[in-house]
């Protein structure tokens, strides 16, 4: 019987442990396909600012105060927000798209130096 309890405990707590992981898997290869698809959407003068294809994907509330929005009526909701670093990122700062998950359209890019 006591066999039995620590095989069935071993069992729980590893499931529970691959559930967690596969929520990460998910969660990394989501980031990685906004970042793919924002990515498509720059210029080739801001691709060529960039240090690297990567990005870094984040929630955040977006206004127009800190952006200019395609459309008006994302101004102060939660979007996707995905930061590339630039070459001159001292001078004229990163570059922000951001990024709406659900209609999968950039609504909007940081304002700039």
């Amino acid at each position: 019987m006591k066999k039995f309890s620590i095989i069935l405990l071993s069992v729980v707590f590893s499931a529970i442990f691959l559930a967690g992981c596969d929520n990460d898997i998910k969660e990394k290869k989501s980031s990685s396909s906004i970042v793919a698809i924002v990515y498509q959407t720059l210029s080739d003068r801001e691709k060529a600012e960039l240090v690297d294809d990567r990005g870094k994907v984040e929630q955040k509330v977006v206004t127009n105060k800190i952006a200019h929005l395609t459309d008006k009526n994302y101004d102060g909701k939660e979007v996707y927000a995905v930061t590339f670093k630039t070459k001159n990122s001292q001078l004229a700062g990163d570059i922000v798209v951001y990024f709406d998950g659900e209609t999968q359209k950039v609504i909007g890019k940081g304002f700039r130096e």
